[in-house]
């Protein structure tokens, strides 16, 4: 019987003992040091943006990106339009690793036995080699990294040299912010929140920006992102009908084409911000961060909500935190004694794995903890948001266990 070479790999044998270990998009990311944007998981198959520079002209919905994993291995697809990338499992973690496709689209020689290579470590629960430096970087909703001689910079709307953007400061004049006055879909929203009240709404710059206003967020009920220092960064929109868009765009089968739950202005890296510093700074106290920690959530209605009940939190406005936002929001943690970062994203599947990827990132820079769980008290907030906590929530559940945990 002919003997296999010294150095032969069993790539077959270790993409099936992979796959059979589950989760296999999170773990190739986790082994790559890449952050993911929201997972949506089947028993088969999971779905989120693509995250590769891979032709694409614009981001793509949350769910072009198709990982399957099949017996025999696992196979990838993105159906947006003008973007190219597909293939098995060897391929999606070159793809990982450097954000580009291998010469030819194959792998062949040298990167076929480095990827061999690292699906070995992978498997055996080894770190990976380090690897080449490529030209190219990841850009994605949820994931922008930065390259240390073109850093990405969200400059405030004053200051741009586009004349359109200065004129679009001051976007909140033309908010409308009593319900009486909304769209039904508009108020609607609203209603469904009662901590969005007129007063808050003003001091968070959002409201509902009618349909006969100008500019591509008309018809949105819009939020105003600004800096630390108060300066708006940009606006962005809630698309008020994406429940029923959502709906039938599960129903039609057509992977292409999901409606987006907000529209962000071209040209934002929403990934180097954190909503919500400016109302954070005013109301949080170096004795309630040292109690309670710096909340973190995923969204400005979770921000908002939480403030009105005087809880001081930040948002990432997504369910993964970019390197920028966590190097921001561990300066802050240890710059209080006994600082820490609280995680509180939402309680669904896609949170809980995002909260996964959050936690093992903070915790490289500073200390850090979950806020609440699905098994808290028995799974009361299985399924919840902190948009929808109450002050009898907070003061006679989650704070208790906060302090708890302290």
């Amino acid at each position: 019987m002919a003997q296999r070479n010294r150095g032969y790999i069993d790539v077959d044998s270790l993409q099936q003992e992979l796959i059979a270990g589950g989760e296999i998009v999170e773990r190739i990311a986790s082994f790559y040091n890449v952050s993911l944007p929201a997972l949506h998981q089947t028993q088969n198959e999971t779905r989120m943006a693509c995250i590769f520079a891979c032709g694409k002209e614009q981001e793509t919905g949350d769910r072009a990106l198709s990982i399957k994993a099949k017996q025999d291995g696992a196979v990838f697809r993105c159906f947006q339009y003008g973007c190219t990338v597909r293939g098995n499992l060897l391929n999606l973690m070159y793809l990982m690793k450097h954000n580009s496709e291998p010469a030819d689209g194959k792998l062949k020689g040298r990167e076929f036995k480095e990827i061999a290579s690292d699906l070995q470590a992978l498997v055996a629960g080894r770190t990976p080699e380090p690897k080449a430096e490529t030209p190219s970087t990841r850009q994605s909703p949820a994931t922008e990294s930065m390259d240390d001689e073109s850093p990405l910079l969200n400059i405030p709307l004053k200051d741009s040299e586009n004349e359109r953007a200065r004129e679009l400061v001051n976007l909140d004049e033309q908010f409308i912010t009593d319900v009486a006055d909304m769209s039904p879909q508009a108020a609607a929203y609203v209603r469904k929140r009662p901590f969005m009240t007129s007063e808050f709404m003003e001091k968070f710059r959002c409201g509902y920006l009618p349909s006969n206003a100008k500019g591509l967020l008309r018809g949105h009920f819009v939020y105003g992102y600004p800096d630390a220092d108060g300066k708006v960064l940009t606006w962005f929109g809630r698309n008020l009908n994406y429940e029923d868009q959502h709906k039938k765009w599960q129903l039609s089968g057509d992977s292409s084409k999901e409606p987006q739950k907000f529209k962000f202005v071209k040209g934002f890296h929403r990934g180097q911000e954190l909503f919500g510093e400016p109302q954070f700074r005013e109301l949080a106290t170096p004795e309630q961060l040292q109690q309670i920690g710096i909340i973190l959530v995923e969204g400005p209605n979770d921000v908002i909500n939480l403030h009105t009940l005087g809880i001081p939190a930040l948002a990432v406005c997504s369910n993964t935190v970019t390197e920028t936002q966590t190097d921001k929001l561990a300066s802050m943690a240890n710059s209080i004694p006994g600082g820490h970062v609280s995680v509180m994203l939402d309680l669904d599947r896609e949170g809980e794995n995002g909260s996964k990827q959050t936690i093992l990132e903070l915790a490289k820079r500073c200390c850090v903890r979950l806020a609440w769980t699905t098994n808290l008290l028995d799974g009361q907030f299985r399924n919840r948001q902190p948009e929808s906590v109450t002050a009898e929530d907070w003061d006679t559940m989650l704070l208790p266990a906060l302090m708890h945990i302290s």
